[in-house]
Parts: structure tokens; C-alpha cells; sequence
């Protein structure tokens, strides 16, 4: 007669393994890391899936904002963003994408990504930080059309 605790072993040991969180994203490269996002959103808009880009790449600023946010929808709250910040919008078409450098110091990197979605034009810059060795997310601004700071935004009474 088999035992059944070696399948029960490695049943255990594949559940674990599937519930160990992820590693954290790592952005070497603030350019690179915004044109995979977009690319990401890009190739879901053709086979009509959704994509969320990672949450762990913010500074302690930028995250503190968002648990803020998304201690507000778990109430049952409406929340302050209404949309998504990568696209400028809840429903997404891109095209035209071109991610470029802004300006840039040691310790920080601004990222401009251009584009069109759902055929308006859209500006939005990433303002990264590089914080014990890692480069995070600490800002959002649109600069064309509907403008405003994701900071600013997350600040709401709602």
C-alpha cells in the first residue's frame, strides 16, 4: 500500500509556492520600465484584456497617497481617482506611443510619455526617484488637455 503523504507533501508545497508573493519590480531604467508598461497596455487592447501596471513602485510619499485611495474604495467610497493615470482614462486605444527622457539629475528622472488614446492626444510625465538604491514612481502629471498631478488628485475629501 503507497503512503499518501508524499503527494500530500507536494500538493502543500504547490500551494505555498502559488501564494508566495511576487518579487518586487525593480526599475533599472525609468524609460525602459514606462515603455514596457505601455507596451503591456497595448497588446491587452488587442486581445481585450485588462492590464494593471505593478503598485509596488512608488515612493513611501506616492504609496501613502494610494493606500489612502484604496482604503477609501474598500469603504465603499467613491475614491478620488476615477480613472486610470497611465492612460488618462478608464477605456484605452493606443496608439502613436513615444516614450522619451525629460530632464534628469542623479537622484531623480523625469520619463514623457506622448500618445493617443481613443484619438485625443495625451502628455503625461512620471517623475521617478531613486530612493535606497531603487528607482520609484513619485509623481504623475497630464500636461495636454485634462491636466493635473496624481498627488494632487489623491488629496481629495471625498
Amino acid at each position: 500500500m503507497h503512503s499518501a503523504k508524499p503527494l500530500m507533501a507536494a500538493a502543500v508545497g504547490l500551494c505555498i509556492a502559488a501564494a508566495a508573493p511576487a518579487p518586487p519590480t525593480r526599475v533599472s531604467d525609468p524609460v525602459s520600465f514606462v515603455t514596457d508598461v505601455y507596451r503591456h497596455y497595448i497588446a491587452t487592447q488587442s486581445n481585450r484584456t485588462n492590464y494593471s501596471a505593478p503598485e509596488d513602485i512608488y515612493t513611501p510619499r506616492l504609496h501613502e497617497l494610494m493606500a489612502r485611495e484604496d482604503k477609501i474604495r474598500a469603504s465603499g467610497d467613491e475614491g478620488c481617482l476615477d480613472f486610470d493615470f497611465w492612460i488618462n482614462g478608464q477605456d484605452w486605444t493606443l496608439k502613436d506611443l513615444q516614450v522619451t527622457r525629460g530632464s534628469a539629475a542623479a537622484d531623480r528622472q523625469e520619463v514623457i510619455a506622448k500618445f493617443v488614446n481613443l484619438r485625443t492626444p495625451e502628455e503625461i510625465h512620471f517623475d521617478f526617484r531613486l530612493v535606497s538604491g531603487r528607482w520609484l514612481l513619485d509623481d504623475v502629471r497630464s500636461v495636454r488637455g485634462q491636466r493635473w498631478t496624481l498627488s494632487e488628485l489623491l488629496k481629495c475629501t471625498p
